[in-house]
């Protein structure tokens, strides 16, 4: 059999597989000498084995196609061998080990296709990987670092509590406190203490029972290369592998801190559910007040945070040397903030995104309006499949005349159906934020370069209640964030609740209105109304849509919104190059100009006609004026497109003085407003 640290038992691969065959052993391992020559990562439980995909964060590193990779053993891992000695790190909580030597790695020959067949090295793959580990560690550290402060500030006022260690630890800790200021994480700390047998082996299998009633666990079973070994207690946990290297809590834990280490456990709730479940507590007989639970040590943390508040003084500069806020399109995408777009199903809102980000990919004014530039674009739709995504794409390319060579590789895809993009959960431990995908994603803009990202829809980036304002409050900012620590623009694509016919406003986007409050620019999709449709001349209004300021008072007159039109296109897919598939494609729409192919002698006519009769501004009259205007246009007014529009021209007319209204009596001595010539019209 094989060890990692006798080079005797080593051998070729070819000598090793023969030989594993031949005497029926499980498999091979790749042994690591620590001498410089090769290092090994594993990146574990980052692939579905149903699915067969890899969570965000782990095709980042496969992505970068720098060398040999292979499936683990179980099928849930990826295994990189690199050329070169590596720092190594070992943090499970974000999936990551890296081991330069002292250890083997099986060999399951199971590569993983777009990799290289052979060992390389590889300083883009290990520095990623390597920052994810640093990141989750300091993350791990900072979340942790109030309540620690807060118990040290606890222990020292217990000071004189070693003079009354007989009486236990636990019994100590709740006689100090008066009755109703322990906590759900006070009485779950101290169980844990009092109980360790009940989940130390789970946690840490490795772990050696002490003759004190403890345990000790090695360094070099935490996979870490330290000298001292973790104590765990019932007097406490302490790490004296980092007790004297700047800790600052001196390598002192609770049992919260190392199950969230070690589990790994995302939050301090997650890790205090698993404890009471290895105890046998149910967390509500002790305290647990679900979302109104505060975080562990609150009233130390919110100490804490209430000393680092302070006033800053507003520096007083140049107005005009401030940055500009950076448009990247219109006035609806800019960089480092969320925008945010609301709409109901069917409207259009996922074609306008496609059609807008081929806009900002080829810097062309598509739409009308022209891009900061050609920027790089990450769509990513959750809803549907990429095939559907392609039909999409090429044939807007289509109807804007787009050629591969407009875009350069600027625009990225993704479907939600082949990767999922879920950045918080809500559990029965409260909001989780899936932190590898997170960083998956920044990652992955900065690598890309990439200047926006639009998320469609909203809903499908996170699986927490829409109604909860605090859960979609987290969500929200959470893309803003991102949007900040990378300098993209991020628009989130949102529906809008049912309204029974009625037009939408901002705050109809279905669940929490803390969405939109995040937005720096929200926006609205509404289909042509009927009214609109009649005063337009439109036949099929619900090809027709406008585009509102979700965030004015007031919206403009239909002829001074935005507006735009689905148009039909063909891919030519079918059959033998028959038309095949039809897909609507976003394209500019202007509100009819009633001037429009109308001339100056065309309004003389119209006076004319006027002028020989005596006409009401009353368009239900008999006498209504538009009669006579229509005749003179021919124009037929059975027509609804021909009405509306002698009724713009002559509300045009009338603004400019070629016609007046004045006061008169019919005959039957009644005031009415009578329509006459004002002034005549001139070449």
């Amino acid at each position: 059999m094989g060890s990692s640290t006798d080079p005797g038992t080593w051998s070729s691969y070819e000598e090793a597989a023969e030989y594993a065959t031949r005497n029926g052993l499980p498999g091979v391992g790749y042994a690591l000498d620590g001498k410089g020559e090769h290092s090994g990562v594993d990146l574990d439980g980052c692939r579905d084995l149903d699915s067969g995909k890899l969570q965000p964060w782990a095709q980042v590193a496969v992505d970068f196609g720098e060398t040999y990779t292979e499936y683990s053993p179980s099928g849930r891992g990826l295994r990189f061998f690199v050329k070169g000695q590596i720092d190594g790190r070992k943090i499970d909580a974000a999936q990551v080990e890296i081991y330069a030597g002292g250890r083997y790695l099986t060999v399951t020959g199971r590569h993983v296709p777009g990799t290289p067949t052979e060992i390389r090295d590889a300083p883009r793959t290990i520095a990623y990987l390597q920052e994810r580990a640093d990141q989750f560690r300091e993350a791990q550290r900072a979340a942790a670092e109030l309540a620690r402060a807060a118990e040290r500030k606890k222990t020292e006022k217990r000071g004189s509590s070693n003079d009354d260690r007989s009486s236990g630890p636990t019994e100590k800790r709740r006689r100090d406190q008066a009755p109703g200021e322990r906590s759900f994480w006070d009485e779950v700390k101290d169980r844990a203490l009092a109980d360790l047998r009940a989940w130390v082996p789970n946690l840490l299998p490795t772990a050696q029972r002490t003759s004190d009633g403890g345990y000790r666990v090695s360094s070099h079973d935490l996979g870490r290369d330290l000298e001292e070994d973790l104590s765990l207690h019932p007097d406490g946990i302490k790490d004296f592998g980092i007790h004297d290297m700047g800790d600052p809590n001196d390598g002192g834990r609770t049992a919260i801190d190392i199950v969230e280490e070690y589990l790994p456990a995302r939050t301090p709730a997650a890790a205090a559910f698993w404890l009471c479940e290895q105890l046998g507590i149910k967390p509500e007989d002790i305290g647990w007040r679900g979302d109104r639970q505060g975080p562990p040590d609150e009233p130390g943390a919110q100490a804490t945070a209430a000393a680092s508040l302070r006033a800053v003084p507003f520096a007083w500069c140049d107005p005009s040397a401030i940055p500009m806020r950076e448009w990247i399109y219109g006035r609806h995408y800019v960089r480092k903030f969320v925008s945010v777009t609301v709409a109901p199903g069917g409207v259009g809102k996922s074609s306008l995104a496609t059609a807008e980000a081929l806009a900002m990919a080829s810097g062309q004014g598509i739409l009308g309006d022209l891009p900061s530039g050609a920027v790089r674009v990450w769509y990513w739709n959750g809803e549907d499949p990429m095939e559907e995504l392609q039909r999409r794409v090429m044939a807007t390319a289509l109807q804007h005349d787009l050629a591969r060579e407009d875009i350069q590789g600027r625009l990225s895809v993704n479907s939600g159906r082949d990767t999922e993009m879920v950045l918080v959960e809500q559990t029965r431990a409260g909001i989780v934020i899936a932190v590898p995908v997170v960083e998956a994603i920044k990652a992955t803009i900065r690598e890309n370069r990439i200047d926006v990202v639009i998320i469609d829809p909203f809903v499908s980036s996170h699986r927490v209640t829409e109604n909860d304002n605090t859960a979609i409050d987290r969500v929200a900012k959470l893309w803003a964030k991102i949007a900040d620590e990378t300098g993209c623009a991020v628009e989130l694509v949102h529906h809008a609740r049912k309204t029974n016919g009625a037009e939408v406003t901002m705050e109809d986007g279905r669940g929490a209105v803390a969405l939109l409050a995040a937005a720096r620019s929200g926006r609205i999709l509404n289909v042509m109304s009927p009214e609109e449709a009649k005063q337009a001349g439109v036949e099929q209004r619900r090809l027709h849509f406008r585009v509102d300021n979700g965030k004015a008072n007031l919206a403009p007159p239909p002829e001074g919104t935005t507006w735009f039109k689905l148009a039909s296109v063909s891919l030519g897919n079918g059959f033998l190059g028959l038309e095949g598939d039809s897909v609507g494609v976003v394209t500019r729409w202007k509100w009819p100009d009633p001037l429009n192919e109308v001339s100056v002698s065309d309004l003389r006519a119209a006076q004319q006609a006027v002028s020989g009769g005596r006409w009401r501004e009353n368009v239900q009259a008999r006498d209504w004026v538009g009669k006579a205007i229509a005749s003179a246009l021919q124009l037929n007014l059975e027509n609804p497109a021909h009405k509306e529009k002698v009724k713009r021209l002559l509300q045009v007319w009338t603004d400019s003085g070629m016609f007046v209204v004045t006061a008169g009596l019919d005959a039957n001595r009644i005031e009415r407003s009578f329509v006459e010539v004002g002034e005549w019209a001139k070449d």
